[in-house]
């Protein structure tokens, strides 16, 4: 059994190497497609911490007229406490919302003089933080409400609505244009390996015709195939490794100094801290297009 399986990778490795500049090439388009998986895996963890970071700097502010109770805003702000999804709800009375006015740059000093703590129009209201930012269409429902409406004079949730939304849209692009990318370069590289097989059957034609006559087995012949298109996969997945982790350095290196800097200082320590986990998803995509592509094409072109 054991001499059998060796036998089998021997002449496995052997008609790898054999076929040089076949081999070559399915490996060479293999590992394009492993990058681009490698790439797109990096960038999609990359968009969701940024998406996720952005999504956390946003809040919405609920404010109440003055005819609103203080149990009613406490009511109000128990039930988004009550959501799960709902990270803080902070209240901001009339001295909060005036030192919050005052320290505000953007609006000129004249206006800001205008507003006193003895002389204070502006409202107590809620500050609402979500990890999940459609748990602020459920706070805007709350607000217009028939219990609250009544006692709540603005929100700021119309303002924050279409920033929320873009956020949305930027992590989805991205997720789909990286995912169709790397599917389009998987099935090139498929189609490389499945052609490339194909030509070495036609190639060993012969030799896959004596070795039946002398009586090997169905598996011994198709199962070398297999193992190649494996091989393919593995060298594939060391150089795509290789060319990225240290293409990052390189990158990272010849940018310092200028704009694009930045994002790959974001984009690069992701990669290294999630090595193992994005080289894992780039080897099962390696061996499976490898073997699968193999298997497709040694069932279509070796007639046993």
């Amino acid at each position: 059994m054991w001499l059998r399986i060796k036998r089998i990778i021997k002449t496995s490795i052997i008609n790898f190497f054999r076929s040089g500049w076949l081999s070559l090439t399915a490996t060479l388009i293999m590992m394009l497609a492993l990058i681009i998986v490698g790439v797109f895996a990096t960038i999609n963890l990359s968009t969701n911490k940024i998406v996720a970071e952005l999504k956390n700097k946003i809040d919405i502010v609920v404010n109440f007229k003055d005819t609103a109770s203080d149990a009613q805003i406490q009511k109000f702000k128990s039930e988004l406490l009550g959501r799960p999804n709902i990270t803080s709800v902070e209240y901001i009375s009339k001295e909060d919302a005036l030192a919050e006015f005052k320290s505000r740059t953007s609006v000129k000093r004249e206006i800001r003089d205008l507003v006193s703590s003895e002389d204070n129009p502006l409202p107590r209201g809620l500050r609402i933080q979500s990890v999940d930012v459609q748990e602020f269409d459920f706070v805007s429902t709350l607000a217009k409400s028939a219990t609250y409406s009544n006692y709540i004079d603005s929100s700021s949730y119309d303002d924050n609505k279409d920033l929320i939304a873009r956020i949305n849209s930027l992590g989805d692009f991205v997720k789909k244009f990286g995912l169709g990318l790397a599917i389009f370069f998987i099935l090139v590289a498929a189609l490389v390996v499945a052609n490339t097989v194909r030509l070495a059957v036609m190639f060993r034609a012969k030799e896959i015709e004596i070795m039946r006559l002398v009586g090997a087995s169905e598996s011994f012949v198709k199962i070398p195939f297999l193992i190649e298109g494996f091989l393919y996969g593995l060298f594939a997945l060391i150089l795509s490794m290789l060319i990225i982790y240290f293409g990052l350095g390189l990158v990272l290196k010849f940018t310092q100094g200028t704009q694009f800097f930045s994002f790959m200082n974001r984009f690069a320590p992701i990669y290294y801290g999630e090595f193992w986990y994005i080289s894992l998803i780039q080897f099962v995509v390696g061996s499976a297009v490898g073997v699968v592509s193999s298997w497709l094409s040694i069932n279509r072109s070796v007639k046993l």
